[in-house]
C-alpha cells in the first residue's frame, strides 16, 4: 500500500470537505507490481544482466556444430536430460558458423556454453565454456556430460556465484 501526493496534484482531484472548503486529496492505491519491478531493474543495471546460474533464464546453451540428423538427435538428448535435472536450456540449432553461435551465447550473457558435435558424441565429454566473470579457473578440462550437468544443476541449487568446474 502506498500514499500518493503526486497523482491527485497531477489531476488537479479535489474535494469539498464538510466546511465547503475544497481540498486535495491523497490517494491510496496498492502497487502489488512496482515494488517488484524496480527491484528487478536495479539487479538488472547492477549485474549488467549476467546474473548467476541460478537467477539466469538460460543456464546452459547448447550448440550444435551441424544440422545432421545425428548430431540433432544426441542434441536433443543432452537437453532431455538437462531438463531432467532441473536446467534452464537453450539449443542452437542455427545454421551459423559454431564461431557466432558462440558469440550470440556469450552476447546474450548464458553462464555455460557446451558445442556438441562428432567428437562429443563418441566421447560422451565435453569442454565447458564458462562465462569470465564466473570463472574460477582459466583452463578447463573435458567431462563427462553427465557429470558437467549435474555440477550445474548443483551450482543452481546452491546458488553459487563462481563456476565450480
Amino acid at each position: 500500500m502506498q500514499l500518493d501526493f503526486v497523482q491527485p496534484e497531477r489531476f488537479e482531484l479535489e474535494y469539498t470537505a464538510e466546511d465547503g472548503a475544497s481540498h486535495r486529496p491523497v490517494m491510496v492505491h496498492c502497487a502489488l507490481l512496482g515494488s517488484i519491478e524496480r527491484f528487478m531493474s536495479v539487479y538488472i543495471e547492477h549485474t549488467a544482466g549476467r546474473f548467476p546460474v541460478w537467477v539466469a533464464p538460460e543456464q546452459v546453451r547448447l550448440i550444435s556444430v551441424n544440422q545432421e540428423s545425428e548430431t540433432i538427435d544426441f542434441v536433443a538428448k543432452v537437453m532431455a536430460e538437462a531438463k531432467s535435472l532441473g536446467l534452464r536450456v537453450g539449443v542452437d540449432n542455427s545454421n551459423e558458423s559454431v564461431g557466432k553461435k558462440i558469440r550470440s551465447a556469450e552476447i546474450w550473457k548464458v553462464p555455460y556454453t557446451i558445442v556438441l558435435g562428432e567428437k562429443e558424441m563418441v566421447s560422451g565429454e565435453v569442454t565447458p565454456r564458462v562465462r569470465g566473470d564466473m570463472e574460477a579457473q582459466k583452463a578447463h578440462e573435458p567431462l563427462r556430460i553427465s557429470e558437467f550437468l549435474k555440477t550445474v544443476s548443483h551450482e543452481a541449487k546452491s546458488r553459487v556465484t563462481k563456476s565450480s568446474l
